[in-house]
């Protein structure tokens, strides 16, 4: 989960690596360093510092460095625990070599205890040590660094991406990539290497991505592939970014989540206007030969993903059973794979995650397609890992999400969904059009629904400061909003550190009703649905117990506001909608809690935000 970024040009390099670094600063705060080819001294410059990048900068202005090569990197910690000497880039027992990693070696210590017999002294706790002294081992014996290179990664097993960088061999890099995101940018005269697309764009939109097990040699003039096995030469036609840098910046709001949370409604009228032609159909240009084929003959489908992803995908759910009327479920990625699942070729497994680069999720697709399952991802990042390995993808095109806390990337995958639901089901032609037409109808009026939302911000913010120093929370949903229960409640952990636990409220009187009592706010999903009545009658048990009861319900929705103590209307809208519009002010409530409990919104401890690690 750790962000990489390496340069080779005509530009300073510490420049250019730290403000890549801050956009990549949302992977890994524990620790940071860079490291460079100082021209004035000669040889290897390397600073590193524990704690946030700011802190790195600092020391930075302690030093003055000539370079137009480097490296840098921004940690989260795996192997061990943050600190200076644990931080990256680490080098060689000689000095010689510098590498960035992010990922994790399995077999380190077999090659630890082997090079310890060859006479290497080690300094940190990482995994990533081995790695760079293993590399100085061979380079020692061979004098060639490309070919220590190769041997060196040959023998290391596991997930993981390297950058490297040569006091004695300055004007290259040496990239290599293994299931952990590597992409990289094209120049004139200059090229970049990068853990994501964001701490590229002030530089270049043109993008080569590795695939697995190939390795690239970039100097300034050009940039060489080549497979790891084989060593052959790789060829491939480079990408263009559409995103611009404006979208990856806050835009004058105090955090990026708070930014992307008022980027739903555009971002949802986008996809809904991409997505429906004039003709009212719904279509996907990216689906690619075959599938609809495939997709016909398709009899169970699986939703698997990780955190808020598996939110949208128990949503998913539901939509395929209701519409397609197709047996479905929703799977946690990193159980699906190690459960053996069965599956024929008549299954679809679809796979939900924003950055597309998700460990488990992408060893879950790879799962799926080993047993001849059909494959389709829904991904926010074009090019990612997912996207390229997947039998066909749908993009949702919600831009660059910075914040950890997953918020506009929810919404897109709920109404992509939704979108893709409807058009499965015309291929098994399980609705009438006259349903469809009524249902993209009130989906359309969804982004407005969700501007109007927004407007509640101060409503939000008063029922904020009553409960901001509150430790426990339950939230509590029936059907399409049961998963909202659970993401309401992950947002409120992840950001705040507050407990907060979301349950179906069928299963209140199972167990968690004896966590009511005057203290512990609950939060009641309860718009108009087929289980309204039954919502109902859950939020009088608990005020029947003395519990504080804070409801989101459909607008003009008397009783419920009666019932509660706090109320927040949802405009009205078809119930399979709704999980939508009630993301959006529980987003808000998890944000502004956070925010008076003076928390770190956009990179709460310890997590990242693309878990490309198992």
């Amino acid at each position: 989960m750790c962000g990489i970024v390496g340069y080779v040009g005509k530009r300073d390099a510490l420049s250019v690596l730290m403000k890549g670094l801050e956009h990549l600063e949302y992977r890994g705060y524990d620790s940071a360093g860079v490291a460079c080819i100082d021209e004035k001294a000669g040889g290897l410059f390397v600073l590193k510092e524990e704690g946030k990048l700011s802190r790195l900068k600092e020391s930075l202005k302690k030093h003055s460095v000539v370079s137009t090569v480097g490296i840098g990197h921004t940690r989260w910690a795996t192997h061990g625990e943050p600190s200076r000497v644990n931080a990256h880039p680490h080098t060689d027992c000689k000095g010689q070599i510098a590498l960035v990693h992010n990922g994790i070696i399995e077999n380190y210590a077999l090659l630890k205890e082997e090079l310890k017999r060859r006479g290497v002294a080690f300094r940190s706790k990482t995994d990533t040590e081995i790695a760079v002294n293993l590399i100085g081992d061979y380079y020692r014996r061979k004098r060639d660094l490309v070919e220590a290179f190769r041997k060196a990664v040959g023998r290391l097993r596991g997930f993981f991406a390297f950058v490297i960088l040569a006091g004695n061999d300055p004007d290259k890099l040496l990239v290599f990539k293994r299931s952990n995101p590597i992409v990289i940018g094209l120049g004139k005269g200059e090229n970049f290497v990068a853990s994501d697309v964001s701490a590229l764009l002030p530089y270049t939109k043109n993008v080569i991505y590795l695939e697995d097990d190939e390795y690239a040699l970039l100097t300034r003039k050009d940039v060489r592939i080549y497979n790891l096995g084989t060593g052959k030469a790789v060829k491939r036609k480079p990408a263009v970014i559409r995103w611009n840098i404006r979208q990856a910046q806050k835009g004058g709001y105090p955090h990026f989540m708070l930014k992307e949370i008022h980027e739903e409604p555009r971002i949802l009228e986008e996809i809904i206007t991409k997505r429906i032609d004039r003709r009212g159909n719904v279509y996907f240009d990216t689906l690619g030969r075959g599938a609809d084929l495939r997709l016909k003959k398709i009899k169970r489908v699986f939703f698997v993903s990780c955190g808020t992803a598996y939110h949208a995908g128990l949503v998913g759910s539901y939509l395929a059973e209701q519409f397609a009327r197709l047996p479905a479920g929703a799977e946690v990625s990193s159980e699906f794979r190690y459960r053996d699942p069965v599956l024929h070729s008549s299954d679809a497994v679809i796979l939900i995650t924003q950055s597309g680069e998700t460990a488990d999720t992408l060893a879950a697709l790879r799962e799926a397609k080993a047993k001849g399952a059909f494959t389709l991802a829904i991904v926010n990042v074009v090019g990612s890992t997912i996207a390229r390995e997947a039998n066909a993808v749908i993009y949702t095109h919600a831009g660059p999400e910075i914040g950890v806390a997953s918020t506009k990337a929810y919404t897109a995958q709920l109404v992509t969904e939704a979108l893709f639901t409807f058009y499965l089901a015309g291929l098994h032609q399980t609705m009438k059009r006259t349903q469809v037409s009524e249902l993209l109808l009130a989906l359309k009026k969804v982004p407005a629904a969700c501007e109007k939302i927004l407007k509640q911000s101060e409503a939000l913010d008063r029922c904020s400061r009553k409960y901001f120093r509150h430790q426990n929370f339950l939230y509590l949903g029936r059907g399409y909003n049961f998963p909202t229960a659970l993401e309401g409640a992950l947002k409120l952990k992840e950001i705040s550190y507050a407990h907060a636990h979301g349950y179906a409220a069928g299963e209140m009187k199972h167990g968690p009703i004896a966590l009511v009592d005057h203290k512990q706010p609950v939060i009641c999903i309860a718009p108009a649905s087929k289980t309204y009545e039954k919502m109902i009658s859950n939020v009088e048990e608990i005020k029947a117990r003395g519990g504080i009861v804070i409801a989101l319900g459909t607008e003009g929705d008397r009783r419920l506001a009666e019932l509660a103590d706090d109320f927040f209307p949802l405009p009205p809208t078809h119930e399979v909608f709704s999980p939508i519009l009630a993301a959006i002010p529980l987003q808000l409530f998890a944000y502004k809690i956070a925010a008076f409990n003076g928390r770190d919104v956009d990179q709460p401890r310890n997590l990242a935000k693309s878990v490309t690690v198992e």
